[in-house]
């Protein structure tokens, strides 16, 4: 059994629940995993990984995200989110929606971005969210994000909420993005709602309710499993022959004029990688750029039953 289930997760529900849910009703022998996972305090698309597709968990965590947020001005917390404390009150009636617009802009593309300070980034070998909890000063290092777009979706209301619509890379820290957007403001700023709306190729709109999974039987699960394939728009996608596949399999490279292209990337990862697959086999490629012509070497290979 191997695939991807895709599960709209209800506020509340942590992503290792949904894990280990969806293992409980696949047999625990089934491995199970994750494609990235979602604070609690946010819901929409969780992807979980079942048998061999847990490998391709750096793959799927690397393809571009799409949510929908909201954030509360006038009110900075301890988690950047509405489940921290208060640290800060600030006026924020003289903001108005051109100021907001014209602080986006300053998003876009590469920007160093600091992760909350409850957060699963490592400081010194323990979680950052461990060490804010235990009263320690948190201060984590700022790294480079992307963000593809970001757009405000509505006014200001009346209570200070302002909404928007966030295109972005692996690692980008939504509650990073409202904490920013206030402190550029002057009047501080947290997430007060959350919502992951895509995962390259997979929207929240096929997504089965994981606050149902109790309910589901493992033929119903299974039913809702896509296979692997499904993720090949998520890369350039060349089909191999025999000899190529077996190259593949034994860990070896191809040469790039011997695959016949399949599709382009529609949603291309940071990576660059690539697929190559056949009756026999799934494989995620890099790109040997030291050799002339271009030689695609493994990275993971997933064989197919299919081959048997």
């Amino acid at each position: 059994m191997t695939g991807l289930l895709l599960l709209n997760k209800p506020l509340d529900m942590r992503s290792t629940q949904c894990v280990e849910l969806v293992r409980n009703k696949l047999g625990r022998k089934t491995k199970v995993g994750h494609g990235g996972t979602l604070d609690s305090t946010a819901s929409g698309l969780l992807i979980i990984l079942i048998g061999a597709a847990t490998r391709l968990s750096n793959f799927v965590m690397d393809m571009p995200k799409c949510y929908e947020t909201t954030a509360c001005l006038g009110v900075e917390t301890s988690t950047d989110d509405a489940s921290g404390e208060v640290t800060g009150r600030h006026e924020w009636r003289q903001i108005k929606e051109k100021d907001i617009d014209l602080a986006l802009v300053s998003f876009m593309g590469w920007r160093m971005q600091a992760p909350p300070a409850v957060s699963a980034v490592h400081i010194e070998g323990r979680r950052a969210h461990e060490l804010a909890r235990e009263g320690h000063a948190v201060k984590t290092e700022k790294k480079p994000v992307f963000f593809g777009s970001v757009v405000r979706t509505g006014d200001i209301s009346e209570d200070g909420r302002v909404s928007f619509r966030i295109s972005c890379r692996k690692g980008t820290y939504i509650r990073s993005f409202a904490r920013d957007l206030g402190r550029i403001l002057g009047c501080g700023a947290h997430v007060c709602e959350l919502r992951r709306v895509s995962c390259g190729p997979f929207s929240v709109d096929d997504a089965s309710d994981a606050a149902e999974l109790q309910m589901k039987t493992k033929e119903e699960l299974t039913e809702k499993i896509f296979s692997i394939e499904s993720l090949c728009p998520a890369a350039a996608t060349y089909i191999c022959g025999e000899e190529e596949a077996d190259r593949l399999i034994n860990g070896l490279s191809v040469p790039l004029r011997k695959l016949k292209r399949e599709n382009f990337a529609r949603w291309s990862t940071t990576a660059g990688d690539v697929v190559v697959r056949s009756e026999k086999i799934f494989s995620i490629c890099g790109f040997n750029e030291d050799r002339r012509p271009y030689y695609l070497f493994p990275t993971v290979n997933i064989i197919s039953d299919r081959s048997n």
